[in-house]
Order: structure tokens, then C-alpha cells, then sequence
């Protein structure tokens, strides 16, 4: 009985020890389960190895891959220069992505972003032709036998197209400040008409052309109508010189950019007309009238424009140029007037005056860059004047005024110069 007693208290005694040890709390150490066996991390990095992106190829040098639609991570933009970081140089702000282009450089434009130094010049030569269109276009000068029969029109003196050039040069002082010097000259546009008419008038001679001075015929005029033979000549030159503030606008890098310039101008404009007829009226003696009208605009004053390019691939975009002025006009006319016949003699007489003038220049381009500092420009350009002297209208067709003056001046006609153009464009 003691026996038996003894064995069950030890094998109570060691069932209470083997249960205290199976009851012993967990390591509470902060993140103990979180910390992987030398195993479980061999584990874990094998399993990132085999998720990891592949590399992808380099696109091929012409591909649109090179130019993705998803968003680019930022201080990557394409539009930017490579490695431009200058503050202030926008929209280039880092690196470019696009390793088509030498380092260094971006496709020519007055307004983006050119890698350090941001001081460069640019320079563009144009070939441009450019007819002249102007308000009244130019009157009747004769008809023949009657008032509505028109042979002989001033526009005929003016030849359609002339070739001309534009010249710019300018320098970037910072990335958004610059100045520009351009100028634009053509050759006179320079052509003569001539009518002539051998039919027995009325009076008794040869001859049925009937001049502005006598209204065409309506109220005939000795020494002025009845002519056998009427001739024009015109003359029409313009000179352009501006010089101008550039200030690029501090705009987000996307394709459109934009620049204001301000500046002062100075327009030439100067026209010639000669007109000369010749009669058998009065009968036995005949007459010539020579009419010889100059005009001069000196238009001095200043202008406002704006540059636009918008960038569809960094090798080829849009541009425009557009730009109002207003200006002063010392405007000037001189007519010398020679006649032989009953009245014979010679007058010279002049008028000045000033007057306000408006003007407005636009130019659309489209360019494409061959090089990173070398591009071609091909498009439009216009200039446009209101508020001008033009020999034509100049031309004085009352009899009395010609002959004892004194000399009107006209400052009320309308000009218009355009035409295409192709040039080239160099930034250094």
C-alpha cells in the first residue's frame, strides 16, 4: 500500500512538470515572427530575381517608341535639350530622353531651349517674292471712242511678283532676353503700257484716246484728248529695318512656345508714275502732255508682335510671326508736268505732309530642322500698309491744277506686299 502511494505521487509530480513545460509562453520581443531565417531571405530574394523586369531594346533611330504617349517621369521631357539645367532655361529642365540628337543641342527656334551656354546668335537669310497689291488699285488712264471703252489701266505699269530678301540676325543674352535686327528690301517694281489708236476723230486728225482729263471723252479737252498715243510708267520701292526686344514667356514644356517682341521700324516706301500722251488737236500744231509724279513715305514709329512655334516632332514644326506698328508718316509728293502746243511750258510743284500710319506684318512658316543647328524655312509672308502716298493716286487729272497748281497730296491709299519664301536659319 505505501509502495503503490509513493508511485502515483511521482507520477503526478512528473506529469505536473511535463505540463508547465508545454505551457511556456512565447517569445514576446517585438517582430520576433517577423524575422526571416537565413533560409526564408535566401527564399525571398531568389523569388525577386525571377519577378524583375527584363530590359527592353533600344528602339530603333526613327521609331515613334522613342517618343512613348505615357506620361515621361519628371525633369524628362521631350521637348528639352540634353543636359540643359540652367535655372530659368524652359521648358528644358533636365536630360533628354531622346538620344537621336548630338548632346548638347536642340532643333533651331528663337524661342526653345538651347543646352549652356544660352547665349547664342542665330541668323536667317530669305529668298522671297513679293507682288504688290494696292487700294485703289489703280484707275483708268484712256479709252477709246467712248467713256466705258477701257484700254489703257495705271495697274499696267506695276509688274505681279519681284524678288526680295529678308535678313535677321539676333543673339540670345539669357534664356528668356534677346535682340534682333532684320531688315527687308526688294527690287523696284518697275514696268511701262502703251496704247495707240489711228482712227480719223471728229476733229479732223488721227486719234480716239481719251485721257482722265477730259472724263474719258465725256467733255473733251484740247492738248489732252483725241491722242494717238498714251504711255505709263510706274516705279514702286520698299525698304524695311526694325530692331526688336525678344522676351521668350516662361511657358510649361509642352509643344506650343511662345515670344513677345517689341521694337521700333522704319519703312521706305517710294513710287514713281509717269504719264505721256500725244494729239493732233489743235489741228496743225498737235500737242504732248508728260506727267512725272513722285512719292515718298518715311514711316518711322513702333511695334508689338508675337512669335508662336509649335513643335509637332523635334524635326519639323509650325511657326508664325505677327506684329503691328504704329507709325509716323512724313509723306511727300512732287509733280513735274511738261506740255507742248498752244499752252507750252513747265510747272514743278510739290506737297508734304504728315500723317499717322498703320502697318501689319504677318510671316507662317513651315520648318524642318536638317541638323540640330541648321533648319529650312518654307511659307508665307505679308506686309501691309494703310494710310500711304502712291504715285498713281497722285496723279493730278484736273487740267487747271496741273497746269497753275498748287499740288495735292493724297495720304489716303492702302499697300499690300506678300509672297513666298524659302530660307535658312543658323543658331551658333
Amino acid at each position: 500500500m505505501t509502495v503503490t502511494r509513493s508511485w502515483q505521487g511521482f507520477a503526478v509530480l512528473l506529469l505536473a512538470v511535463v505540463c508547465a513545460g508545454a505551457a511556456e509562453p512565447a517569445d514576446t520581443r517585438p517582430n520576433a515572427l517577423d524575422e526571416p531565417t537565413p533560409a526564408a531571405a535566401d527564399a525571398d530574394a531568389s523569388s525577386l530575381r525571377v519577378l524583375a523586369p527584363t530590359a527592353t531594346p533600344e528602339p530603333q533611330h526613327g521609331s515613334r517608341e522613342k517618343y512613348p504617349m505615357d506620361p515621361l517621369p519628371a525633369q524628362q521631357d521631350p521637348w528639352c535639350a540634353t543636359g540643359c539645367s540652367a535655372p530659368g532655361c524652359l521648358p528644358c529642365e533636365s536630360a533628354c530622353p531622346n538620344p537621336a540628337w548630338e548632346p548638347g543641342w536642340f532643333p533651331i527656334g528663337r524661342i526653345t531651349c538651347k543646352s549652356p551656354p544660352h547665349t547664342f546668335w542665330f541668323g536667317e537669310i530669305t529668298a522671297v517674292g513679293l507682288k504688290r497689291d494696292a487700294q485703289p488699285s489703280g484707275g483708268w488712264i484712256a479709252t477709246l471712242n467712248s467713256d466705258d471703252n477701257v484700254v489703257l489701266r495705271a495697274s499696267e505699269a506695276w509688274p505681279d511678283f519681284r524678288a526680295g530678301a529678308i535678313v535677321r540676325l539676333g543673339r540670345m543674352f539669357t534664356p528668356t532676353w534677346g535682340l534682333e535686327y532684320s531688315c527687308l528690301a526688294a527690287d523696284s517694281w518697275e514696268g511701262d503700257a502703251a496704247v495707240r489708236d489711228q482712227t480719223p476723230n471728229t476733229p479732223g486728225g488721227l486719234g480716239n484716246l481719251f485721257s482722265p482729263f477730259g472724263r474719258f471723252g465725256d467733255s473733251p479737252v484740247d492738248d489732252f484728248d483725241y491722242n494717238e498715243l498714251v504711255s505709263i510708267r510706274g516705279n514702286s520701292h520698299v525698304k524695311s529695318f526694325d530692331l526688336n526686344l525678344w522676351h521668350r514667356l516662361n511657358m510649361p514644356p509642352e509643344p506650343l512656345q511662345v515670344s513677345l517682341f517689341y521694337g521700333i521700324r522704319y519703312i521706305d516706301l517710294g513710287e514713281q508714275f509717269t504719264y505721256y500722251s500725244q494729239t493732233q488737236v489743235p489741228l496743225g500744231t498737235g500737242a504732248t502732255q508728260f506727267v512725272d509724279v513722285r512719292t515718298k513715305n518715311d514711316l518711322l514709329g513702333a511695334q508689338l508682335g508675337t512669335f508662336l512655334e509649335w513643335h509637332v516632332d523635334p524635326r519639323w514644326w509650325f511657326d508664325a510671326r505677327l506684329a503691328a506698328g504704329l507709325f509716323n508718316n512724313r509723306a511727300a509728293q512732287t509733280t513735274l508736268h511738261r506740255e507742248t502746243g498752244d499752252n507750252p511750258g513747265e510747272t514743278f510743284r510739290e506737297n508734304r505732309g504728315t500723317r499717322g500710319t498703320v502697318g501689319a506684318e504677318v510671316s507662317l512658316a513651315l520648318v524642318y530642322c536638317f541638323r540640330p543647328n541648321l533648319s529650312t524655312r518654307f511659307g508665307y509672308h505679308f506686309l501691309w500698309l494703310d494710310r500711304v502716298a502712291l504715285g498713281a493716286e497722285n496723279f493730278e487729272t484736273n487740267p487747271d491744277i496741273l497746269r497753275n497748281g498748287p499740288a495735292q497730296l493724297d495720304v489716303e491709299d492702302t499697300i499690300m506686299y506678300h509672297g513666298p519664301f524659302l530660307g535658312l536659319t543658323l543658331t551658333w
